[in-house]
């Protein structure tokens, strides 16, 4: 008998909010041309990551393993994070005009399959 007051009780308790709900308006939409958008203008980046993997300093580190990692031939289980330059041209040397910070994740048993995720910041 307490099993189906409950249920009644919570039944209409979820009714009771479903009906008296109100909605609320948290979003508002603004015109583009009030933000100085009325035309598209394209933008070209062109720059180079560079993944120091070996040296005094490093931009690339394991910070984690599966226990099969170092026998699997895709290294499954790996996490790599990262905290790499980014300069204007392809040599170390060029100007840096940023810098890319994430993680990557060997993700596949069976083949050679990263899953990266990436914040890009520029000077």
């Amino acid at each position: 008998m307490s099993n189906i007051f409950l249920f009644i009780v919570f039944t209409s308790f979820i009714f009771a909010l479903l009906l008296t709900r109100e909605s609320l308006d948290l979003s508002k939409k603004i015109p583009q041309n009030s933000l100085g958008l009325n035309e598209e203008k394209p933008t070209h980046l062109h720059f180079y990551f560079h993944d120091i993997v070996s040296g005094r300093n490093p931009t690339i580190v394991q910070v984690a393993s599966a226990d099969i990692t170092n026998t699997s031939s895709t290294y499954f289980g790996a996490i790599m994070v990262i905290d790499d330059p980014l300069t204007e041209g392809p040599e170390l040397s060029s100007k840096q005009v940023g810098r890319a910070q994430g993680i990557y994740v060997s993700a596949s048993l069976s083949e050679l399959a990263i899953s990266s995720t990436h914040s890009v910041t520029f000077q």
